[in-house]
């Protein structure tokens, strides 16, 4: 993977200037929105040399559109790799990555704590095409050793899990799989500009720019980044599974670039401030975030990442405390089960992210249903302070769910 010696502009700065120039006598500041969706072609000629590579133009929007490459050179960019290419979601980016990588027979090791819709690709779908999986703990590689097959074509973990915020070691994982040929591919929806996994030994890294890239819930998209020979191999799949991304998605996303640096910064501050408020909340359990010393993963994170995230978990006991909290918030922090806008919202794992989950994989990630995943925005953060503090208030009147 190249350095970034072909780009020696720091990451904020990559951000800020992601607009290309336009080829045109007017020279707009910010490229047009180009919503069409097929290309009129003058001759059999020009068709052949289309298809053939020899000549640039749009053919068919699914194959391929000006904004999504645009967005897909702004991201490779900002990943230190060779290529990239935009999809319709970031589980449009997994799936591309799974079939491009796996066939009958293969085996895939998925990282505990994975978001649920990714656990139920590989365990519902993949499986009835003969690819068998198993878990390993993404903060210790010594796991991941011990699930390796000769039939292992793939590992996948995210950079911070979702929704323990758990750290893993994509260089102590990649030190096993490259030697082994085997592909290290990383969901690094919560960590864009924290941190880069294709110079930690990644071959891939995904985005679901659906969330912080785009920032503001208006768009939804995915991207995966690597070498060109992976983007060669995993853009058949996309066109031909009609996982393409949208050209009005691509250029908001494009637009959220510009202040994805200064977003993420002021995120992760608040995040950091509210996690260390909350840890002392009497009626707070325990609070979930890199950034906090208690944290198990805490060393790593400050090894590995420029900031902690802008995600935080708090666990308040059981399902009647969290729908007390929720019920709190309500025209405060919203309870919207994404993440990554510019406004502070919540998501309750057990019946979201992680719902249709098994009762075991529930608790082999520590997931229950008293935990509440914070996305942190922009807002001033004492006035987020006042807002959880008063939701949390009368909490410990609240009677805790029977034991199982």
């Amino acid at each position: 993977m190249p350095s970034d010696d072909f780009n020696p502009l720091r990451l904020q700065t990559r951000c800020a200037r992601v607009q290309e120039p336009v080829n045109s006598a007017t020279r707009p500041l910010v490229p047009p929105l180009s919503l069409g969706v097929v290309g009129v072609v003058s001759d059999l000629e020009q068709i052949d040399a289309l298809y053939e590579g020899r000549a640039e133009g749009l053919i068919y929007a699914r194959d391929g559109h000006a904004e999504a490459e645009r967005f897909a050179r702004k991201i490779a960019s900002l990943e230190g790799a060779e290529a990239a290419w935009a999809t319709g979601s970031g589980m449009a980016a997994e799936a591309a990555v799974f079939l491009a990588a796996l066939s009958g027979g293969d085996h895939v090791a998925l990282a505990e704590g994975l978001y649920g819709k990714t656990i139920r690709l590989v365990r519902d779908q993949l499986t009835r095409f003969g690819v068998s999986y198993d878990l390993f703990d993404p903060t210790h590689p010594k796991s991941l050793e011990q699930v390796l097959t000769p039939a292992t074509k793939l590992v996948f973990v995210e950079t911070i899990s979702n929704p323990l915020l758990r750290v893993a070691d994509i260089p102590g994982l990649a030190a096993l799989t490259r030697p082994r040929g085997i592909a290290l591919a990383v969901d690094h929806t919560f960590g864009p500009l924290l941190g880069r996994p294709l110079a930690w030994g990644a071959d891939l890294v995904i985005h679901s720019a659906t969330k912080l890239i785009g920032g503001h819930s208006d768009l939804t998209l995915g991207v995966v980044a690597g070498s060109r020979g992976w983007i060669d191999r995993i853009a058949p799949v996309v066109t031909t599974f009609g996982f393409s991304a949208a050209p009005m998605d691509c250029w908001l996303a494009s637009r959220g670039l510009a202040t994805l640096a200064l977003r993420v910064e002021r995120a992760c501050a608040n995040a950091l401030t509210l996690a260390r408020r909350l840890q002392a909340h009497p009626q707070v359990c325990a609070v979930h975030y890199p950034g906090l010393e208690s944290h198990p993963d805490h060393q790593r994170a400050c090894t590995l990442l420029s900031g902690f995230g802008a995600m935080v978990t708090l666990d308040v006991g059981g399902r009647p405390q969290a729908d007390h909290v929720i019920r709190r918030l309500a025209g405060r922090i919203p309870f919207a089960p994404s993440l990554g806008d510019t406004a502070t919202t919540l998501s309750h794992p057990a019946t979201t992210s992680h719902r249709g989950l098994r009762p075991e994989d529930w608790a082999r990630q520590g997931i229950h249903p008293g935990l509440i995943r914070l996305s942190i925005g922009l807002e001033a953060v004492d006035d987020l302070t006042a807002e959880l503090n008063a939701a949390l208030d009368g909490l410990e009147a609240v009677p805790l769910p029977p034991s199982p």
